[in-house]
């Protein structure tokens, strides 16, 4: 390691490049990126662990490099790309061949440059949208030597569009969803297992397809494509080379796989890892069906690994090995099933205590709010009769004070009212207000 290497993690699969290896990079004629460092400069060491784990989930298919532009035998190599400041993350479509492009996606992040470098491989694959339309391809490119992939993916796999970058103007590369295996099934070929692709090579000169016998992955697809380019081998002895081939990784393969798969479901979610430690995940038995889904780095599917054992070995010992494999796998199966079985039942029970206890809930909150709306009623009708029961009152003491007594014979009251009143109660025919008496001046 270099002295900047020390900015990224131990296990990192950032390789670090003096001005040599530069150029070397270059030449591959491969999408790359590069991070222009310097390992006193605090950015550099927030990003250095970020950058680490974006290399980790493109890894083989976009290599990721770093440059410590401190060391003097780089800093001409640093000055020749522009950089003037650190961190400073340049991606490389085609090698040299092309523009580099310098990363301003805002916050340096696992997803983000990841997303950002596995986007921008130059699209040099040809997507043929029905099958219907192979033939026509295969007839309008027969100049060339042409490969075509069949993948259930939605998406044409990162790893072709890999190749078709590697090997544009040698190569014509073309895609086809085969979702369900019919175009298969049309094209003379079985359907095929819920993930395989399956890749056919056609000669220049030629309409007829050689299907490939390798394994679907970037070193061994490259190694195949160059034996036939540089004619150190006909398409028949690449191809029954490639057949012989075994998927065995060591176990520090295993070991970088595993973290890969924790790293790339992390970066599906937005690289939330602190959420979820999805590395611990994976190694506890999550997400099984990864390498079904996904494939393993850099390939495409899953490795015919079990095909090619049970078609190899012969013998007592051997063949019950390969008989017992697909037991232990169909015991597991019935075991997850069972316990996943048992965990429904359990959620279902669950689900029906809490809908029953929410219904009881319910209920009661409806009685007390029937006995709220009566009692709301009640109280009102009361009120309405103790209004009523006022205003008569008050119409009974208007009457009272309206009535008007007949008036005294003492000459002292002349001047008011003599009339009598009405047997309603009401003033007499005069309809004069009563007057009451002067006060007498007071004496001296």
């Amino acid at each position: 390691m270099g002295a900047s290497a020390a900015i990224f993690p131990k296990d990192t699969t950032v390789k670090m490049l003096d001005a040599k290896g530069f150029k070397k990079a270059m030449k591959a004629n491969e999408t790359s990126m590069v991070a222009f460092v310097a390992p006193w400069c605090g950015h550099c060491q927030r990003m250095a662990p970020e950058y680490s784990r974006a290399a980790l989930g493109l890894y083989p298919l976009v290599p990721a490099y770093a440059v410590d532009c401190d060391e003097n035998k780089n800093k001409k190599l640093c000055a020749d790309q522009g950089v003037k400041g650190f961190p400073t993350i340049k991606l490389f479509p085609r090698g040299s061949q092309l523009a580099p492009m310098t990363y301003d996606g805002g916050e340096r992040t696992a997803s983000g440059f990841f997303y950002w470098a596995s986007r921008r491989i130059p699209n040099a694959v040809t997507k043929l949208y029905y099958v219907d339309d192979i033939q026509p391809w295969v007839e309008k490119t027969i100049d060339k030597d042409r490969v075509l992939l069949l993948t259930k993916d939605k998406k044409v796999p990162l790893l072709w569009k890999v190749l078709g970058n590697k090997y544009q103007g040698q190569l014509d590369l073309a895609s086809h969803r085969d979702r369900k295996g019919k175009s298969s099934v049309k094209l003379g070929m079985e359907a095929g297992e819920k993930k395989e692709s399956k890749v056919l090579v056609y000669r220049a000169g030629s309409t007829e397809p050689v299907r490939y016998q390798g394994i679907n992955k970037l070193d061994s697809l490259s190694q195949f494509f160059d034996s036939i380019l540089d004619g150190t081998a006909d398409l028949r002895t690449a191809n029954e080379k490639a057949a012989k081939e075994e998927f065995k990784p060591d176990p520090k393969d295993l070991e970088i796989e595993q973290k890969q798969e924790a790293q790339r479901i992390a970066l599906m979610h937005g690289g939330f890892t602190d959420l979820i430690d999805f590395e611990k995940a994976i190694k506890e038995g999550a997400g099984a069906d990864f390498h079904d889904a996904n494939g393993y780095p850099g390939m495409m599917g899953v490795p015919p690994q079990y095909k090619k054992e049970a078609a190899s070995v012969t013998g007592g010992a051997a063949s019950h090995a390969a008989t017992e494999a697909p037991k232990k796998v169909v015991e597991d199966v019935k075991e997850k099933v069972e316990a996943a079985t048992e965990d429904v039942k359990e959620k279902v029970e669950s689900v029906k205590e809490k809908v029953s206890e929410t219904a009881e809930t319910v209920k009661e909150k409806v009685q007390e709010k029937v006995e709220a709306v009566k009692q709301a009623a009640a109280d009102a009708e009361a009120e309405v009769e103790a209004e009523e029961a006022a205003e008569e009152e008050e119409e009974i003491n208007a009457a009272q004070e309206q009535v008007v007594f007949e008036a005294p014979k003492d000459a002292s009251t002349a001047g008011q009212c003599s009339g009598k009143p009405k047997e309603d109660g009401s003033a007499g025919e005069c309809g004069c207000a009563a007057k009451s008496a002067e006060r007498p001046k007071d004496e001296l």
